[in-house]
Order: structure tokens, then C-alpha cells, then sequence
């Protein structure tokens, strides 16, 4: 079972995020998708991406700003469907803009993060948000 799946078209971003979640002290399964049109195929368990017995990751990690169709796009949509509409979603961003933050509010994150400025900043977030949304956070079980 996927634990994360990160959602993000910055191939530095993918680097970096591959790179820290493999010096956790605990393993972690993670997916990493570049586009939302794969994000949508892959939650909704269609096309090659996914099997229709594949169980939902335990959380998704989504920059809002992708290329084509957009993290806020993927979020509306999760949110409508009946797999993923109580999936832990976390847009995860570049931008500190207020709007963008609503927006992403407004169509259904559980969390907005702004991606720090350091590795090791960026270190310490992902071991946060692993501990809170993986250990401690209380789920549902996935279809």
C-alpha cells in the first residue's frame, strides 16, 4: 500500500521530496505523479497507473500549481468522487498568496503547506507531516 502520493511537476521538488522521505527513520511507500490528469487516472484507479483492487494512498501531497490540469482542479474533483472524497489531501505549494490558500480551502484540502526555502527545513516539515498525518492521525479505512 501506497502510504503517500506526491503530486508535483517540479522535477527538482520530486528530488529533493524522494531523497528526504528515504532518510526517515521509518520506511515509507510513496508514489510521485507529474501531472493531475495522472493523479485523477491513479486515484480513481483507472488506466495504467492503477489497478481497480489498488487501495487509496493513506494521504496525498498535491502542489496546487501543476501544469495543465491544476492541484485545485485534482482537489474539486477528489472531492466529488465517492473513492476519494474523504482521502487526507494536503495542497503543498510554493505560494504563500491568501487567494491561493482559500482556493485551495475552498475546494476541499484537509491542509495548505508552503514548501520551505532549505533541505533541511523541508527535512523537518516532512517528518512532521508524516508523524501527525501517518501515526497519529486517526483514518478511514480505503475502499
Amino acid at each position: 500500500m501506497t502510504d503517500i502520493l506526491y503530486v508535483e511537476d517540479n522535477p527538482d521538488d520530486v528530488e529533493v521530496f524522494s531523497r528526504l522521505l528515504n532518510k526517515l527513520e521509518r520506511p515509507l511507500q510513496y508514489t510521485i505523479l507529474t501531472s493531475g490528469s495522472d493523479a485523477i487516472r491513479y486515484l480513481s484507479a483507472e488506466g495504467l497507473e492503477a489497478r481497480p483492487t489498488t487501495s487509496l494512498p493513506k494521504l496525498v501531497l498535491l502542489d496546487i500549481n501543476l501544469t495543465g490540469i491544476s492541484g485545485i482542479d485534482v482537489l474539486r474533483w477528489a472531492r466529488t468522487d465517492e473513492r476519494t472524497r474523504l482521502l487526507p489531501i494536503i495542497a503543498y505549494s510554493t505560494s504563500d498568496n491568501p487567494s491561493d490558500i482559500r482556493q485551495a480551502y475552498e475546494a476541499g484540502a484537509n491542509a495548505y503547506l508552503v514548501k520551505p526555502g532549505s533541505y533541511p527545513e523541508t527535512g523537518a516539515l516532512l517528518r512532521r507531516l508524516c508523524h501527525f498525518w501517518l501515526d497519529d492521525n486517526a483514518q478511514i479505512a480505503s475502499p
